[in-house]
């Protein structure tokens, strides 16, 4: 009995304690609720709230017309929040497996990451509706498209390319993230992407933002439509001819170009092999050839001689001496593109139209290392010409070194002459014959209507209007009886311009090939309602190489779907084109002396073989005419030696051999 009250003062004790600590419980919440603590209200924000950033829609890419060349699709990405996940390492593991097979992602890199302690990974970015559907399937999403625990569907945007290929080396593409890779994507990405924002959200028990500020979101801009000169209807056209032939001639590339060459405003430019960037592809059928990579300009680069000897004094009637075909300037022999060409004393004109390698090599001499790199410098050439498009290169020019009296050698000047020694891009050339055919002004070229930096600056007086009318003349002549590029030419119009047939260096020998050679021409109607200049060149054609028969063709394929585009009236149609046919059939030239040759004769057809033929006799014959002779028998032709005429060949003439067979050229 003597410790009952000893055992009530000890229950009192332990309840006095319990209201104590209830009371000092109340006490704390009611200062939580009238008087927060700093410390727990941020620790409750980072818990509940977030700052989520908000990615305006990307701005729309049209061509001069308004047609959308690049827009935006909405699209769900799957996201994850592995905190939020069942936390047993074998329900991790399994749903990483399910999700890699119905979505095709690694399985090692996806449960990798379901591991990490974080609140949000991408699982899969832009689900396609296939991906959908599957995820539906193995009952990661419900019916209602609803995802399990720990995951959930983000909107976001797609970049889409409605007309596939079309333009895709002037587009470029994007990344993951809608920010520009190459092309038009890239140099205007900053007009085209807007302006990214920070806005406050609440996120609920899984992590997933939830509601947002929307005063702060409404207050995002949508980046800027971007408008290209180009025309898409002319795009698509030039396209489809310059795959036509790459077809016909088995070339490698090619690249075609039609630019305004008063204003500046390109029009279409191609490139082939092409790719769609909805898909992607490797980056050397991504790259814009006709502002990144450089080539030997070949004998286009007469004409920008030419006008430089006109500048500074010279006419067209003046002369050089071709000296019968070749001359040798630093103990190296400089020929012409044929053996049969034997020129003598010919005109500055007649020089062009037949476009001697000689006549040019002797005017570049005389013009000597000054006045050739006053040319370079004027017309710009191995400098970017301001385009903005990215990765464009400017060239190459060999460097004077007059400190060191270690100037240009004769031998680099006459190289010069006819378009060897120099790198240079599609697109300087092209604005080079700008500046002739718009009466001396070196416009800039435009690919964006307004751009995003002033880069359009006025054009530059290089030329007189006499001296540029005086290069139109030569021009003309080049595509007329006598020329070398009379197959550039459509019916009732005009053309001036040049043929470049120019060899291209062997990587592994790192000298000029034999059988590589980009062929080119590059010219403009002459026509008051047409003020467009084009470059069109095909890359190792196969079999006849000769631009005067595969570039020029080219062109007037492209100037066939200009006039077509912009409905240019042609007078007596019929006529033009039957006066176009009888000059396209005409030799380039009438070599006199030449070896006869009897045709091919068609032996037959063996089931193992194919046709067979008997094989003429080849000697005495250009290249060029061994391929025109043997064109349509499908043969491998291969040149074992440097010159001019062939000495032997092997098969021998009279052999019978099958279609496709190789046959090896000895020249001498």
């Amino acid at each position: 009995m003597t410790n009952a009250p000893r055992l009530d003062r000890r229950i009192l004790a332990v309840a006095m304690g319990f209201v104590l600590i209830v009371c000092g419980i109340l006490a704390r919440a009611v200062s939580l609720q009238l008087f927060p603590n700093a410390r727990l209200v941020s620790m409750a924000k980072k818990q509940f709230q977030s700052k989520v950033l908000i990615r305006p829609r990307r701005g729309m890419i049209a061509d001069r017309n308004g047609e959308p060349l690049a827009i935006n699709s909405d699209a769900q990405s799957l996201a994850a929040n592995p905190s939020k996940m069942d936390g047993k390492t074998k329900a991790k593991e399994s749903l990483a497996r399910a999700l890699a097979k119905a979505l095709d992602v690694p399985f090692p890199k996806l449960h990798a990451k379901f591991k990490e302690p974080r609140e949000f990974i991408w699982v899969k970015r832009r689900l396609s509706e296939t991906d959908l559907q599957r995820l539906k399937r193995v009952g990661i999403l419900d019916a209602d498209g609803t995802p399990i625990s720990g995951l959930w569907l983000v909107k976001e945007s797609r970049r889409i390319y409605p007309h596939g290929e079309l333009a895709s080396h002037i587009l470029g593409d994007v990344n993951l993230d809608m920010e520009g890779l190459e092309g038009i994507e890239l140099q205007e990405n900053q007009k085209l992407s807007g302006k990214v924002t920070s806005v406050s959200a609440v996120k609920d028990a899984l992590g997933r933002p939830t509601f947002i500020d929307s005063v702060t979101a409404e207050k995002v801009q949508d980046g800027e439509a971007v408008h290209l000169t180009i025309d898409a209807s002319l795009q698509f056209s030039v396209e489809q001819e310059l795959k036509a032939a790459l077809q016909k001639t088995g070339a490698k590339s090619g690249t075609v170009i039609v630019m305004d060459y008063r204003t500046g405003e390109i029009l279409a430019m191609a490139n082939a092999p092409t790719f769609d960037p909805n898909v992607g592809a490797a980056s050397q059928k991504r790259r814009n050839r006709a502002v990144t990579d450089g080539f030997e300009p070949g004998s286009t680069v007469k004409s920008l001689m030419l006008a430089w000897a006109l500048k500074n004094g010279a006419k067209l009637s003046d002369t050089v001496n071709a000296e019968g075909g070749s001359f040798t300037v630093q103990g190296k022999k400089i020929s012409e593109a044929e053996s049969h060409e034997k020129f003598g004393n010919i005109s500055l004109k007649r020089m062009l139209q037949v476009s001697s390698n000689v006549g040019a090599a002797k005017l570049a001499l005389k013009l000597g290392a000054e006045k050739i790199d006053q040319l370079f410098k004027a017309f710009e050439l191995g400098s970017r010409t301001g385009l903005g498009f990215p990765g464009e290169i400017a060239g190459r020019i060999p460097e004077r070194d007059r400190a060191h009296q270690k100037d240009w050698q004769q031998l680099a000047l006459a190289n010069f002459g006819f378009g060897q020694g120099i790198l240079i891009t599609p697109i300087q050339m092209l604005r080079a014959y700008a500046a002739i055919a718009n009466g001396g002004l070196l416009v800039r070229p435009r690919l964006v209507k307004s751009l995003s930096k002033d880069l359009h600056a006025g054009p530059k007086r290089i030329l007189d209007q006499s001296t540029a009318a005086q290069v139109q003349e030569a021009l003309l002549s080049v595509t007329q009886t006598g020329g070398t590029g009379v197959k550039a030419v459509y019916p009732g119009i005009q053309v001036a311009g040049k043929t470049g047939t120019a060899q291209t260096v062997d990587p592994a020998t790192k000298r000029y090939s034999r059988t590589r050679f980009i062929s080119s021409f590059i010219g403009y109607p002459v026509h008051e309602k047409l003020g467009l200049v084009v470059f069109a060149s095909l890359d190792e054609p196969r079999g006849v190489y000769y631009a005067s028969e595969t570039a020029a063709p080219l062109f007037r394929d492209v100037l066939e779907a200009i006039v077509h585009r912009f409905g240019i009236p042609i007078e007596n149609p019929e006529q033009a084109r039957e006066q176009a046919r009888e000059l396209a059939s005409e030799p380039v030239q009438k070599p006199q002396d030449l070896p006869k040759s009897e045709p091919i004769q068609y032996q037959g057809t063996e089931p193992s073989q194919g046709h067979l033929w008997k094989m003429p006799s080849l000697v005495g014959l250009t290249q060029r005419e061994v391929f025109e002779k043997l064109r349509d028998q499908d043969f491998e032709i291969e040149v074992q030696s440097t010159g001019g005429l062939v000495q032997r060949h092997e098969p021998p003439a009279g052999k019978v051999v099958a279609s496709g067979s190789l046959i090896r050229l000895y020249m001498k």
